[in-house]
């Protein structure tokens, strides 16, 4: 760091406060990647035990058995949506969709955005102790999770695009010299 508070100032604001936007964003950007990839793995395997009626081990799947699966996994699928609702509207309100490769991609941003917003909502009202049935609560969620699944690659690859941008490095701060050795000294003759 320069020696002097305003060059001190400057080089915080110039290298080190974009070095540190651009690793949260990074990081937002990577957490939702993980959970969208997490909810839709667990969805495929709910899929599958759905569509072949049968627990993973072969044995035979009752109706009451997948009433409980099904409840699992929305329940487990809203608890880790949570970190979508947690860093999504920052990340969205930093996309450009017009000023990137994918300008079209503005109405599929303007509806996780809405889908952010409804799952908002639920959480208020879960917060706020409003009785609310869990089979109520399934039914609010998982729209808003399915939104997701259906359109985060285009969220993640408009985070991605508009992620902040490194500035220059500094250059390097020369030496302080004392005052008085950068006056040339008075010859006497």
């Amino acid at each position: 760091m320069p020696p002097f508070a305003g060059r001190a100032a400057q080089a915080v604001v110039d290298r080190y406060l974009p070095s540190y936007e651009q690793a949260v964003h990074a990081r937002r950007t990577a957490a939702i990647a993980a959970v969208l990839s997490g909810i839709r793995s667990e969805h495929d395997t709910w899929q599958t035990m759905v569509a072949s009626g049968r627990h993973s081990d072969a044995t035979p799947l009752s109706a009451a058995a997948l009433g409980a699966a099904t409840e699992e996994f929305l329940d487990h699928s809203w608890r880790r949506f949570l970190t979508v609702v947690d860093h999504a509207p920052t990340l969205i309100d930093r996309c450009r969709p017009a000023s990137s490769p994918w300008p079209d991609d503005a109405a599929t941003l303007s509806r996780l955005a809405d889908a952010v917003i409804d799952a908002e909502t639920l959480l208020d009202d879960v917060v706020q102790g409003s009785p609310l049935a869990p089979q109520e609560r399934r039914a609010r969620a998982w729209p808003a999770i399915e939104t997701w699944l259906t359109d985060g690659e285009i969220f993640l690859r408009q985070a991605r695009v508009s992620a902040p941008h490194r500035r220059p490095a500094l250059p390097v701060a020369a030496a302080v010299r004392p005052l008085a050795a950068a006056r040339p000294a008075h010859r006497s003759h």
